[in-house]
């Protein structure tokens, strides 16, 4: 018995159900909006997964800032020099924070590329940093 080629115009497979038209039951030829469709659907959630992080470093930044501050509150009347200086450095926290929640993920990976523009030899420094960290705390996980 000879094996029948296979017509995939006829019947495509279905990934999810929500590849089903849903009229009879058969699956859509083609994803609404093609290829352009789901790079747009791609890029949104990962908008979405970015925005998320964004908004749980500002609420870590937001709660560094309340540390300053209660450090601030506890430090003896004779290391005024010192509360000053760590008040500072708390509205400086503070500024960080409002930045990072009223910009855009657009907005912060312009001025990423900006930053990368204008000082490359320090985002090389901070990339390479940043990536001697990560294998530190990757091999510090796995032992």
């Amino acid at each position: 018995m000879a094996m029948q080629p296979i017509d995939p115009s006829s019947a495509p497979i279905p990934i999810d159900a929500g590849d089903f038209d849903g009229d009879d039951g058969r699956a859509a030829a083609t994803p609404p909006g093609g290829l352009d469709g789901l790079i747009d659907l791609a890029r949104s959630r990962l908008i979405a997964m970015v925005e998320d992080a964004r908004d749980a470093l500002v609420g870590q930044v937001r709660g560094l800032k309340d540390l300053v501050d209660l450090i601030t509150e506890h430090l003896p009347e004779g290391a005024q020099p010192v509360a000053q200086f760590v008040g500072q450095a708390g509205s400086s926290i503070d500024g960080i924070a409002d930045a990072l929640a009223e910009k855009s993920v657009e907005e912060l990976v312009e001025d990423g590329r900006a930053l990368v523009q204008a000082q490359p030899a320090a985002a090389v420094a901070v990339a390479i940093a940043l990536g001697f960290l990560a294998g530190r705390l990757l091999k510090a996980a796995r032992d």
